[in-house]
């Protein structure tokens, strides 16, 4: 019961953090919503942002794998990382850009969580961003 309060408590803090700073990393590039969102993922993975994404991918999902709370929140990472990763390309950073689809594509992978899927909670913040994007 402790367990699952925990990962319910920071799934919603997650989900807060991308709602605030994900449309200003996607819609204005702005380098400190991708760092907010990138500190975000680290929290959320009991980590530094730095230190969690500086990790390659195999490392990062060894990293998922020692937390222990890592399949119930494998998603919610996959989704952020692929959105980063986006931002980042959106800038002209493709090479980081790449270096987080990594990441997400190795959480994918490891996890069985589907590479490109929205977490329910951040559908209609998606669905928002991508319209304004002219995506879809």
């Amino acid at each position: 019961m402790l367990q699952r309060d925990y990962i319910t408590e920071m799934t919603r803090r997650f989900v807060e953090a991308l709602t605030r700073r994900l449309r200003s990393a996607l819609l204005d590039q702005d380098p400190e919503a991708i760092a907010d969102l990138e500190q975000a993922i680290g929290e959320l993975l009991d980590l530094d942002g730095a230190t969690a994404l500086s990790l390659d991918a195999s490392s990062l999902v060894t990293m998922m794998e020692l937390s222990g709370i890592a399949d119930s929140l494998a998603s919610y990472v996959c989704y952020a990382l692929l959105r980063v990763a986006d931002a980042y390309e959106a800038r002209g950073d493709a090479a980081l850009a790449a270096v987080r689809r990594n990441q997400a594509t190795a959480v994918s992978g490891a996890f069985f969580c589907e590479l490109g899927s929205v977490p329910a909670e951040l559908r209609e913040l998606d669905e928002d961003i991508a319209a304004q994007l002219g995506e879809r």
